[in-house]
């Protein structure tokens, strides 16, 4: 189709949806609806067009091993999380920790166990070093952002054993398919590594931040140390009413044999009834905590997923003529090397926690429950594809390369892109869904000459990045502040300041790169 304005019409949808609600999938789905509207201008055919566009991209066989991937990942992670694996390893850093300085070492070289995905890492490394970094009395902003720095940033650039290189790799190549790009996607993600600039620029700022920065100042400690002891002084008194009411209970009870329920401190205040409804505890985290922990198993099932992900996908690439290591990884098919490594993996771990005497029913609850959690991610993803799918028959990728190109010097289109792309991110507080919105935009410019293939996605996955770490929406600045006990907009103000100058530097370094080379 020849492509006009109306081929924007779906992103433009999206885009104000996804800023307005802070949600992603709201957006794509009336953007679907209304594309699918457009090309077909009928209600019902309408409708069964953007119901075909989601079968047919779902059911297409690479789109089909990334959803299964996925799943699969989530219930890894699932059953390492149920087995006490992570309270396993959690307990094994507590006791090496000593002083500031080691401690900030350890947990920068926790990441070497816990890059999987950045929410795993915070549930894992926050409740331990939380603790330990109290006794010491360093301030706890210092300690969410060492944890923080080395989650969506490292994740990022981690080229296997991840939940982000599945998603990146199946985004690209659809966005390759729809753009006309050349395929040889995962070959693509490796060259696009390096020109994630805001991960590696984030991951040295923070280094230098946390190892080498100033304390905060007396005032602002002060304030953060207060505001801890109000939390604390709240607990202990919200326990200390509800000891007494239990101790009451008891009392009247053994006078009048009556037996009930004892009520809470929550059931008297009916007022709070939506701040319980976001506390419901996690079902995983609820099992993991009555098992015994065991660092092995976090330990060995990282290490066979590691090194069979690695082997396989050196004999895939050896097996379509890649000689050395280097080159069988660029030749790989790594999307199903990936896939049947996470799968024996899986096998495994059903046979070595058997072994171990884990319940199969606790094993069981740990692999679906840990999988059911990425089903946001695959949602989101399906969509994106439909999306993608629905623009490409409107034109999209035409429109981008003849008006686009037209009016923007190709040496600004990348910084530009960067720049719209960290705008995004950062007021939706999602790294998946700003990739998701950018990348067909940015492959359609590559195609036009407006940068390189690598370049430009390197730019679309360091402006995501930029919200997954900064925007105080982002699932990861919530889940950290909240096991650090600290207020969120603070904390998230916290981290900009560097993130902000991270960005700052990546723009002079997008524009280097497109001026020199």
């Amino acid at each position: 189709m020849y492509g006009s304005i109306i081929s924007l019409i779906p992103f433009f949808v999206v885009i104000p949806i996804a800023l307005w609600t802070k949600q992603v999938i709201p957006g794509l789905g009336v953007g679907l609806f209304i594309g699918a509207y457009l090309l077909h201008p009928s209600l019902l055919t309408g409708l069964q067009s953007a119901i075909t566009y989601v079968v047919k991209e779902a059911t297409t066989s690479s789109n089909l091993s990334l959803v299964l991937f996925l799943y699969g990942f989530g219930s890894f992670v699932g059953l390492i999380r149920v087995t006490g694996g992570v309270a396993g390893f959690s307990e094994w850093i507590s006791k090496r920790i000593r002083t500031e300085r080691g401690a900030f070492a350890l947990t920068w070289s926790s990441s070497l166990a816990t890059f999987m995905a950045p929410d795993f890492r915070i549930i894992t490394i926050a409740p331990v070093v939380n603790r330990i970094f109290h006794r010491l009395g360093v301030n706890p902003q210092r300690v969410a952002y060492a944890i923080d720095v080395t989650s969506t940033p490292l994740c990022a650039l981690v080229p296997l054993g991840t939940a982000f290189v599945g998603y990146m790799v199946g985004l690209m190549h659809t966005s390759t398919d729809h753009a006309g790009a050349a395929p040889g996607t995962y070959r693509l993600f490796i060259e696009s590594i390096p020109f994630n600039f805001f991960a590696w620029v984030m991951l040295i700022v923070g280094f230098f931040v946390t190892f080498f920065g100033h304390r905060k100042t007396e005032e602002s400690s002060k304030v953060v140390s207060d505001e801890r002891r109000v939390v604390d002084l709240a607990t202990r008194n919200r326990r200390h009413i509800e000891q007494k009411m239990r101790n009451v209970a008891a009392m009247v009870s053994m006078e009048t044999g009556a037996v009930g329920a004892v009520p809470s401190a929550e059931t008297m205040h009916a007022d709070d009834g939506k701040d319980r409804e976001k506390d419901i505890p996690n079902p995983v985290e609820v099992v993991s905590e009555r098992v015994q922990p065991s660092a092995l198993n976090l330990v060995v099932p990282l290490i066979v997923l590691l090194v069979l992900t690695l082997g396989l996908t050196y004999v895939s690439g050896y097996a379509n003529g890649g000689r050395g290591v280097f080159q069988a990884l660029v030749q790989a098919n790594a999307a199903a090397a990936m896939l049947q490594a996470l799968v024996v993996t899986l096998v495994f771990m059903f046979i070595f926690y058997a072994l171990g005497r884990q319940p199969i029913d606790r094993t069981m609850f740990g692999f679906m429950q840990g999988g059911n959690e990425m089903m946001s991610v695959i949602v989101l993803l399906v969509l994106i594809w439909a999306v993608s799918a629905v623009s490409s028959d409107l034109g999209f990728a035409q429109f981008c390369q003849r008006e686009i190109t037209r009016f923007v010097p190709h040496a600004f289109i990348v910084p530009a892109l960067f720049v719209f792309g960290c705008v995004i991110s950062y007021f939706i507080g999602s790294s998946f869904g700003t990739w998701g919105m950018l990348m067909p935009l940015g492959f359609s410019l590559a195609a036009s000459g407006g940068g390189s293939l690598p370049l430009i996605a390197g730019a679309v996955f360091a402006s995501g990045t930029f919200g997954g770490f900064a925007s105080p929406l982002s699932d990861n600045t919530v889940a950290m502040a909240t096991m650090m006990k600290l207020p969120v907009m603070s904390y998230a103000n916290y981290k900009t300041k560097s993130a902000a100058l991270a960005a700052g530097i990546c723009v002079a370094l997008y524009l280097g790169f497109e001026w020199l080379f």
